[in-house]
């Protein structure tokens, strides 16, 4: 397990999910001494009508996850990742056997009274659960992206209520890409700030757009997904935003 773990709501089975997972294990995945994966599945005593978590089991399965982490995780085992979708949690683990997985999950899980839960491994050599499910898409990760430069904005005294300029840049390997994108982001409402030939910096062709908005949790997906989307269409690459610090 590392320490770059991060979170990203999606939907699972056609109903709202919320997934935490080690990003930093995914350089290592798969691990070929641990082609086992090996779940927990907890049934959560107060869900949220969606079926995630809500504020009143928020202890308890802080402690759950706490008590599998330290008791499961070992040199033969390691956690990876948790979905919470349906009214259940699930953690995910890799590990080398199957034989005690269910005692050991009822021992590391003994004090939580009444708890209902599941158990259960399958053979997962390439790790499939991992960077199939749990690792997020790329389109994902620009998400997980875009809330990290909103929380840094707020970290600077930024309330992310005030409309203000906001520029993006994406790059492509021919200009007939790029002007290609360029129409696409034109017709999405976006003015053409810059544009460059490839230099000693970059071997690609650059453009800059921008338009106004607010850059809240809520609304900066909207503004960039898009954007993300019409480059990988043109064969290019979206390589993120940029916006001034607003305070108060």
């Amino acid at each position: 397990m590392t320490d770059k773990w991060d979170f990203y709501f999606c939907r699972v089975d056609d109903q709202p999910a919320s997934i935490f997972v080690d990003l930093g294990i995914a350089g290592d995945a798969p691990m070929r001494t641990l082609p086992v994966m090996a779940y927990v599945r907890v049934f959560m005593r107060r869900p949220r009508p969606d079926g995630l978590s809500s504020n009143e089991d928020f202890e308890e399965l802080k402690s759950i996850e706490d008590c599998l982490d330290q008791q499961l995780s070992s040199s033969t085992s390691v956690y990876v990742g948790r979905n919470t979708s349906n009214a259940c949690r699930d953690f995910y683990f890799y590990t080398t056997a199957t034989t005690s997985w269910k005692e050991d999950v009822s021992l590391a899980l003994a004090a939580f009274a009444d708890l209902r839960f599941e158990s259960g491994t399958r053979d997962d050599p390439e790790w499939k659960a991992y960077l199939g499910f749990l690792h997020p898409s790329e389109e994902e990760m620009e998400r997980i992206q875009n809330r990290r430069a909103c929380e840094a904005l707020e970290n600077a005294g930024d309330k992310l209520a005030a409309e203000r300029p906001i520029e993006h840049w994406a790059y492509f390997n021919q200009s007939t890409d790029r002007t290609a994108f360029i129409e696409k982001a034109e017709a999405l409402g976006y003015k053409v700030l810059d544009t460059w030939p490839p230099d000693a910096e970059s071997e690609r062709f650059g453009v800059n757009v921008g338009a106004s908005g607010i850059p809240s949790l809520q609304n900066i997906d909207d503004l960039t997904i898009p954007l993300w989307r019409a480059a990988r269409e043109c064969n290019g690459e979206y390589d993120g935003w940029e916006t001034e610090v607003v305070r108060g």
